[in-house]
């Protein structure tokens, strides 16, 4: 949507024309023509699109019921005059309103349609600025854009460009690492910045040819990849290890649910509602539901028997390649990209329901690990008790997980059963069209996916072990006497050599004690037993946006203190926001802070009104203590509504933000000790154990609403704004007498993942002005994004050392 529009929305909504929710003017009293107070009136475009003066509102109300009406024929010419200068395409036509706002069939699958391309100046980005991937969505949203912002972006990236250029294969920072190391996919990615979501255009660029004489670009990474498999970095270097598309790829991802295997939960059909855990095998459990109404399997969706075996076949189905992905555009080009791109919709949907399944399965397993009980007999003085039920909640909580379980599986199965009505269960011959199985879209992502895992791994291996200080590389000596001796060299002389570096630099803080080695930095070589990660980002324009921030830890506390002060720790807070319009609603601030002897866990959602979880407990000591649950909280997080011009056209646009935000967490501590004396103790074990993931799942949707009667609106689209999540796990265990030594062992292991979709989608407005066959077809692009998507791993680290070598450090 353009400044222009916007502008006009805040001017009605300064004159309290723009309401909240209802039609735009249902606020306003009716209004009553009075005879011949309007006689010497003459209406405007202006006065029908957004009408301020009492005659103007009087002329946009007779439109809504007489065809003929100034406003009706003012709007009906400037369309036509509007769609003569335009660009035009074939498009899908969606249900659309009618002025009485019933919905109306589309009396045609498609229509040539006039094109209103969404505005790139709406568009802004920060954070993310510790990953490499920031700069590439930072190109992404302002290289098409034309702002004094954007210039000033594009204006430094371009020098950037050219101080790589100029230096060779001289390497200054971590980023010119990355991007001469890639140099055959950063100049494709490069090309690309300008194209957006043009996924088509995206497409084009990589299948480029040969013209006028000249060689195939350097960018048409897909035509020089059917040539020659191997891709190489700016000196020449072949990619090490070299990147690769996978094979045997499922059919689409309809054919991605998981299979039913046996394994130690068990769900069944029953009279009542309970479950427990089986004493003496850990991971165990038998969970009994009597309102399932289906058969239950916890590792796969139960689905009836012909389905699951169309399914089988396609598990296995496609080799994928730069060939392959040339001859399935090949194969799909009588398709509308459009069309395929609906049908991209419903499989994104279908994966996130996939993914919300088997964060399920993974809390119910961590659940029942839990409620794990010893035989009797076997329990030793200060083993793991488990956890107890509380008195006052007799119901266990896997059956209240298990029937969300089965809730999720009946919406796998629906969603599968309107996707084999959809054609995307079916197997066509080789050369018949396969909308489902391949989009310019899936080519797009596919391929950014494939690069962006490597290459952000390398950019924060280089981080970890230079901190970006490439001047103290340029003369390094890795000397250890009688142990390394590497004397001092130039390591950015080119990427190649800079990766000798990091094996050597292992070595050598292994060569300055092999017993610390683990737990040095491997940049300034000091002790380090504290991991974190932490980073922010906003993503949007006027019609949606959407913040978050995390951070992380894992650490152990007063290590050169006394042995019983020792103390674990691990972290993890996660907030998340939305918007649409101008209103922003905070959808989940999700905190735990656990050590062995303390845990706080907080979960709060929708501007902190809702408490979903509040913990507070003293972990007493020597007891294995547990806190555990999975929260959640589904609404409608944002409902408003304002009104836009687009083209010409006043339409109602109404925005809603919903989904599910919630909170996962096994937390666990022990801290045994033995009382030596009056006063003095010594530490048996100290052990924290546990899991904390908050999450938030929530999308954005538009819908239209129009009061003029020559006029039908409809919504095309659907806009991931935030799936995200920061799992992080913990394990720390410091052991007395371990193998038989007579001093303390400290074992620590620690990882944290950032899981996100953001802002990713598009939404369109399709409307009809004019009654037929004379009516005059637009398609708006409202918002679109290619969206933040990825796994990354931001630690994982698993370390034993002695106490005592950590003390001597």
């Amino acid at each position: 949507m353009s400044l222009l529009r916007r502008r006009v929305a805040e001017s009605l909504s300064a004159l309290g024309l723009v309401v909240s929710a209802g039609s735009a003017f249902a606020a306003l009293p009716p209004i009553t023509p009075v005879p011949n107070l309007c006689a010497d009136y003459t209406a405007t475009l202006a006065d029908c699109q957004n009408p301020v003066l009492l005659c103007a509102k009087v002329a946009r109300l007779n439109a809504k019921t007489n065809p003929d009406a100034i406003c009706n024929t003012l709007i009906k010419n400037a369309a036509q005059g509007a769609a003569a200068g335009m660009e035009r395409r074939t498009v899908v036509v969606p249900p659309t309103l009618n002025a009485a706002g019933q919905v109306v069939a589309p009396d045609a699958a498609t229509k040539s349609a006039a094109l209103l391309k969404d505005d790139p100046n709406t568009r802004n980005l920060s954070g993310l600025s510790g990953f490499y991937l920031g700069s590439v969505h930072r190109a992404q949203a302002y290289v098409p854009a034309t702002t004094p912002f954007a210039a000033r972006v594009k204006l430094s990236r371009s020098q950037q460009r050219s101080n790589w250029e100029a230096s060779g294969n001289v390497l200054n920072s971590c980023a010119e690492y990355v991007f001469e190391k890639y140099y055959d996919y950063s100049v494709f990615e490069d090309a690309i910045a300008a194209a957006g979501t043009d996924y088509r255009a995206l497409y084009n660029i990589a299948y480029d040819v040969a013209r006028n004489g000249n060689p195939v670009p350097v960018s048409a990474i897909g035509t020089r990849g059917i040539t020659s498999a191997i891709q190489r970095g700016r000196d020449g270097t072949a990619f090490q290890p070299s990147i690769t598309f996978p094979t045997g790829l499922p059919k689409n991802e309809f054919f991605t649910v998981p299979a039913n295997v046996q394994g130690k939960v068990l769900i069944h059909q029953g009279t009542e509602d309970k479950a427990a855990a089986m004493p003496g095998v850990r991971g165990a459990a038998i969970i009994t539901l009597k309102n399932s109404g289906r058969q239950m399997n916890l590792y796969g969706t139960v689905l009836p028997t012909s389905l699951r075996a169309t399914l089988d076949q396609g598990v296995s189905y496609y080799n994928e390649s730069w060939s392959w992905h040339k001859a399935m555009g090949q194969r799909n080009a009588a398709v509308l990209d459009e069309e395929m791109y609906a049908l991209d919709r419903l499989k994104t949907d279908f994966t996130a329901l996939l993914r919300q399944r088997a964060q399920l399965v993974s809390t119910i397993q961590a659940e029942v690990g839990n409620q794990y009980r010893p035989l009797p007999g076997t329990l030793q003085a200060g083993a793991p008790q488990g956890a107890t039920l509380d008195d006052e909640d007799p119901v266990n909580p896997l059956v209240g997980m298990a029937y969300s379980l089965v809730a999720l599986d009946r919406a796998i199965e629906a969603a599968l059963l309107t996707a084999q009505s959809r054609g995307c269960l079916a197997f066509q011959g080789a050369t018949a069209p396969a909308p489902c199985d391949w989009s310019p879209k899936r080519f797009a992502q596919r391929v950014l996916n494939l690069y962006q895992t490597p290459r952000e791994q390398a950019f924060q291996k280089c981080v970890d072990y230079t901190n970006d200080d490439f001047a103290a590389l340029k003369s390094k000596a890795l000397v250890v006497a009688g142990k390394v001796n590497h004397p001092a060299q130039d390591y950015t002389t080119r990427p190649s050599v800079l990766e000798t570096y990091f094996p050597r630099r292992d070595a050598f803080l292994s060569a300055l004690s092999s017993a610390t080695g683990a737990v040095r930095d491997p940049y300034t070589a000091a002790l380090r037993l504290k991991w974190e990660a932490g980073d922010s980002y906003s993503l949007g324009d006027e019609t949606f946006g959407a913040t978050a921030d995390y951070q992380v830890s894992v650490e152990v506390k007063n290590v050169t203190a006394s042995d019983c002060a020792m103390s674990p720790e691990a972290y993890g807070r996660f907030d998340a926001t939305g918007r649409a319009f101008s209103k922003s609603v905070q959808l989940v601030h999700a905190e735990a802070r656990v050590s062995d002897t303390h845990a706080k866990v907080d979960l709060d959602v929708l501007d902190n009104t809702i408490p979903v979880v509040d913990v507070d407990q003293v972990l007493a000591a020597g007891q294995f203590n547990v806190v555990s649950g999975a929260k959640s909280k589904s609404a409608t997080l944002v409902d408003v509504e304002t009104t836009f011009v687009i083209v010409v056209v006043p339409v109602t646009l109404g925005a809603k933000v919903a989904g599910t935000v919630g909170l996962d967490y096994s937390l666990g501590g022990e801290h045994k000790v033995t009382q030596v004396g009056a006063s003095q103790c010594r530490v048996n074990s100290l052990s924290l154990a546990g899991r904390i993931e908050p999450y938030a799942r929530v999308d954005g949707e538009l819908y239209a609403g129009v009061d003029l009667f020559i006029l039908e609106a409809g919504i095309k689209g659907k806009l991931q704004l935030v799936h995200a999540s920061v799992p992080i796990e913990a394990n720390v265990g410091l052991n007395y007498g371990a193998n038989g030594a007579s001093a303390f062992t400290l074992g620590m292991g620690g990882k944290a993942d950032l899981k996100f979709t953001f802002l990713a989608g598009s939404i369109s407005a399709y409307l009809e002005v004019g009654i037929w066959p004379f009516e005059e077809e637009f398609e708006a692009t409202l918002v679109s994004w290619d969206g933040i998507h990825d796994d990354v791993k931001l630690f994982d680290k698993n370390v034993s050392v002695l106490v005592a070598d950590l003390r001597a450090l």
